[in-house]
């Protein structure tokens, strides 16, 4: 085995000699009048947008030249593997938006954090007597920092050992399993050990949460066997980042469902007869971990049995996504209860799950028109996707330009396969069920009874049905039909475009705070 080592190790050591430094001068160059003039606009898009937003004239000049040069080299040095350029995206812009975004300043990241620190101290589940809910002071001094930049704090200070009680924060957190929550833990854990200050142990640990959701993206990617330039897109939406460059556990849901998503396109492209019983099983413990982190999405294990019949090597493994469904249903039950036997600390007043379902049974009717006048309304909350801190600034603008943006990529995006007819049927109907199920759980646990608008429902909820969407309505041509020309024009579509998205994006929040 050592032998087998060194000889591998020798092979590099030759393949590294063999490399020419011309070789690789005309690479670079050849990448650069390449994308050249990509990287120019979108240089000028951000200082463009800067200057829309009334950022430019305030800004701290180093970090507008930070951002603008990193922008540029992206640009310019992506273009070649996909899921490799999907994860330097989300790392290099992730890092840059765990930066400048100020201490706690993203939806519920005081929960989230403290959540994490608790973890990174080895307990595991939320207990429900408070006296056991105990984390490092180190939360309050970052608690009482929040909404500061990386600029201006008092952090740069040794972490405490000192143990603070802190019930309502973790109790907040109780509907996600400590797993959700490991890269974040991981990276607090890390700043500690390495003796980082408070300061620098926070923002490690949002690096290492969009580190992770930056893998799952890419395994997506490598995954799936079509519609890869759409995970690339919908991975790369600014929000998705955003909230992974904070301790949100969304992030980790977010990833674990795209590559869920990927997985099941991987198994409908299989050959016929092929599809086993270990496949049927690993797609079953995917959505289990789902249920854990992003419990409506749960529902993607119906797309088992939407997969046509003869894919799979026996009828009874067929069948068996019949079981499937069914333990997963009971494993999501027992998940529930578990959790909900911890109230949630934050509740608005008047909300009460047993009482609202009472009110919309004594008329079911005009409750069922109120429902579904919400459904359709919340369609709206999309919008958010492109409102940022704690919902506090964005623009409407950029969403709507972003929705004509994925909307034609969804429709009009060329196809490599055939798509089955069963699994677009079924990828409708867990759609819908998703949608609901989003909107029912906001109505039961955080309206207050009797309401008739449906509090709480933010557009960030929905990112991970939006591969499904594009997979649904494609009617694109078929690749086979293309002129190369045509064939790199889409791709330089679908892989600039978002990075333009993002640079408007981060442009909004330097503007917000610097």
């Amino acid at each position: 085995m050592l032998q087998r080592l060194m000889d591998r190790i020798e092979m590099m050591i030759r393949q590294i000699r063999q490399i020419k430094p011309a070789a690789i001068w005309s690479g670079v160059l050849s990448d650069i009048k390449d994308r050249w003039l990509y990287a120019t606009i979108g240089g000028l898009i951000f200082l463009a947008f800067l200057f829309f937003f009334g950022g430019l004239v305030n800004t701290v000049p180093i970090v507008t030249c930070v951002v603008l040069i990193i922008t540029v080299l992206i640009i310019l040095f992506t273009g070649k593997k996909l899921q490799r350029d999907a994860f330097i995206i989300i790392l290099s812009f992730g890092i840059i938006f765990s930066l400048i975004t100020p201490i706690l300043d993203t939806p519920d990241e005081t929960a989230h954090l403290a959540r994490a620190m608790y973890l990174a101290e080895g307990k595991l589940t939320v207990s429900n007597l408070d006296s056991e809910l105990s984390i490092s002071e180190d939360y309050k001094l970052l608690k009482d920092q929040s909404q500061k930049t990386i600029f201006v704090n008092t952090l740069n200070i040794p972490d405490s050992d000192v143990q603070q009680n802190e019930s309502n924060g973790l109790k907040a957190t109780n509907a996600y399993s400590f797993i959700s929550y490991i890269p974040q833990a991981f990276g607090i854990g890390l700043g500690r050990l390495i003796n980082l200050s408070v300061l620098w142990s926070f923002y490690l640990g949002r690096i290492t949460n969009v580190l992770f959701y930056g893998i799952m993206v890419s395994m997506a990617i490598r995954l799936t066997p079509m519609l890869k330039k759409v995970f690339f897109v919908v991975g790369t939406i600014p929000m998705a980042i955003y909230i992974a460059a904070s301790y949100n556990q969304d992030a980790f849901g977010i990833g674990i469902i795209f590559v869920t998503f990927a997985y099941f396109l991987y198994l409908l492209n299989k050959a016929n007869h092929s599809i086993g019983l270990l496949e049927v099983a690993s797609y079953t413990g995917l959505c289990m971990l789902i249920t854990l982190t992003k419990f409506p999405f749960v529902l993607l294990i119906l797309l088992l049995v939407f997969i046509p019949r003869d894919k799979y090597q026996k009828r009874w493994i067929y069948m068996s996504g019949f079981l499937a469904i069914v333990l997963t249903a009971m494993f999501a039950l027992v998940w529930m209860k578990s959790y909900s036997a911890i109230p949630h600390p934050f509740l608005p007043a008047g909300v009460n799950m047993k009482e609202q379902l009472k009110f919309f049974i004594s008329d079911p009717i005009q409750n069922s028109q109120i429902f579904g006048h919400n459904l359709i309304e919340g369609v709206t909350n999309y919008l958010m996707l492109f409102n940022f801190g704690w919902l506090t600034y964005g623009s409407n603008g950029i969403g709507l330009l972003y929705l004509f943006f994925f909307g034609s990529i969804s429709v009009f995006y060329p196809r490599e396969f055939a798509q089955s007819k069963l699994a677009r049927f079924g990828s409708l109907i867990v759609i819908l069920g998703i949608y609901m199920a989003i909107e029912l759980s906001m109505y039961l646990t955080w309206t207050p009874v009797g309401s008739s608008i449906i509090n709480g429902v933010q557009g960030r909820y929905f990112i991970g049905f939006l591969p499904i969407i594009p997979f649904l309505l494609n009617i694109g041509p078929s690749f086979k039909q293309l002129k190369p020309i045509q064939i790199k024009q889409y791709d330089v579509m679908t892989t600039i475009v978002p990075i333009y998205f993002i640079i408007i994006s981060l442009a909004l929040t330097i503007k917000q705070y610097y």
